[in-house]
C-alpha cells in the first residue's frame, strides 16, 4: 500500500531521488495541524460574527423548514401516490396499479 502523502509517493514513483526525512515529515504533519487549527479559528470567527449579526438585526435568521422530500421526485408534496392518474401543466403522472390478488 502506498502512503497518502505527497512527498511518499513522489518518492516512490521516482519523482524525487531521496526519501522524505523525519525532519521533512515532522515538519508536514506540524503544517497540516496548524492548517487545521486555522480552518477552526475561522470558523469559530465566523459564527461569532454571524451570531452577533443576528443580534443586531443585520441578518435575518433562517427558518427552519421541514423537509418532506425532493422537489425533483414525483411524489413531492402529496401524502401518497393516487390510483387515479394527475396531470399539471406540463407534467403527467399516471396511477398506481396493483395486481389482483390469485384466486
Amino acid at each position: 500500500m502506498i502512503p497518502q502523502q505527497k512527498t511518499w509517493t513522489a518518492w516512490i514513483r521516482g519523482r524525487r531521488k531521496e526519501p522524505p526525512s523525519i525532519e521533512e515529515l515532522l515538519k508536514n504533519e506540524r503544517y497540516r495541524v496548524e492548517i487545521k487549527q486555522k480552518a477552526r479559528d475561522a470558523d469559530e470567527r465566523d459564527l461569532l460574527l454571524q451570531s452577533q449579526a443576528y443580534e443586531e438585526g443585520l441578518l435575518a435568521t433562517p427558518s427552519q423548514t421541514a423537509v418532506k422530500g425532493h422537489a425533483s421526485s414525483t411524489s413531492f408534496g402529496k401524502p401518497e401516490i393516487s390510483e387515479e392518474p394527475t396531470s399539471d401543466a406540463n407534467t403527467f403522472q399516471p396511477g398506481s396499479w396493483t395486481p389482483n390478488a390469485k384466486k
